[in-house]
């Protein structure tokens, strides 16, 4: 074989692998050019973006905006971690913060739950106690509405003794006395005063005494006196007192009965005096007769 051959056999073999690698870098361009968002970054498609239709210039910028863009965030990821980490950090602080602050008003609202029972417990003593205050307050106005009527009856009855006594019948009463010491003969024959006799003495006329009368006297009640013949000496009494009306010649004749009896101011043989004493003494005796001398007098009870 002669080396022309082998050299036109090379140069044919050149020729088909160019067409080859035309016909591949013809299809390579137009899927580049048809896909070019895709490749325009790559080194082989950079130089020919003119070719493409496209303002290398453009490209060129595009590109390495793209680069460094992604170069940054390369760059920037320790700090994005880091400002993850710290947001990390930050969400779990801001959990146990909100972990303490929901004990806080877990215990705030226990405490709460405490005290509120413990006041309310105090309340209802308190409220115990005000209505144990008031039942008392009312107990003790009505008391007091009690001892005030109290006060005021005892008032008016001591006013209405008063005037009572003041009045005719206290007139009366006051009336119907002796001296203290006018002689009472006693069934033994003892002579005593008036005024020291004693409850359940016999008198001679064989009554007992069963009451024993000290009231007070003044000026408005002077004695009358009638002269006793068995005593010797004057009988003292006032003059609203009752004596039986016999007179000296007829002593003892009338009958014994109350219609006999007349006060001592109208007794013929009684005198006004002007004595009179501030107390006064009378009887009461089972038969309503006091014997003194030769005569006999009712007793307090007329």
């Amino acid at each position: 074989m002669k080396f022309s051959d082998m050299i036109l056999a090379l140069l044919i073999i050149l020729i088909f692998v160019g067409m080859y690698v035309f016909s591949i870098i013809s299809v390579g361009l137009k899927n580049i050019k048809k896909d070019w968002p895709k490749y325009r970054c790559n080194p082989m498609a950079m130089p020919l973006a003119g070719q493409f239709g496209f303002d290398p210039i453009e490209n060129f910028t595009f590109c390495i905006t793209k680069m460094q863009s992604n170069a940054m965030g390369f760059f920037l990821e320790p700090i994005h971690f880091i400002v993850g980490m710290m947001g990390n950090l930050g969400k779990e602080l801001s959990e146990a913060i909100n972990m303490v602050r929901n004990v806080i008003a877990y215990i705030r609202g226990m405490v709460g739950n405490i005290v509120g029972d413990i006041f309310g417990v105090f309340m209802n003593i308190l409220i115990q106690i005000q209505t144990i205050m008031i039942k008392i307050k009312d107990l003790a106005m009505k008391m007091v509405g009690v001892m005030t009527t109290t006060m005021y009856i005892i008032g008016t009855s001591m006013k209405l003794g008063k005037s009572i006594w003041a009045g005719p019948i206290g007139g009366i009463l006051r009336t119907l006395c002796f001296k203290g010491t006018t002689p009472i003969t006693l069934k033994s024959g003892k002579q005593v005063s008036i005024k020291d006799i004693n409850l359940g003495d016999t008198l001679t006329n064989n009554s007992s005494v069963i009451g024993l009368l000290k009231l007070k006297g003044d000026k408005s009640n002077p004695y009358y006196k009638i002269w006793s013949r068995d005593l010797e000496d004057y009988i003292y009494v006032t003059g609203e007192h009752r004596i039986l009306n016999n007179e000296e010649d007829d002593i003892r004749k009338l009958d014994d009965i109350f219609e006999n009896y007349i006060k001592v101011s109208s007794y013929g043989n009684a005198e006004k005096t002007n004595k009179h004493d501030t107390e006064l003494y009378c009887l009461i005796t089972s038969d309503h007769r006091i014997p003194i001398g030769e005569y006999t007098f009712w007793d307090w009870e007329d």
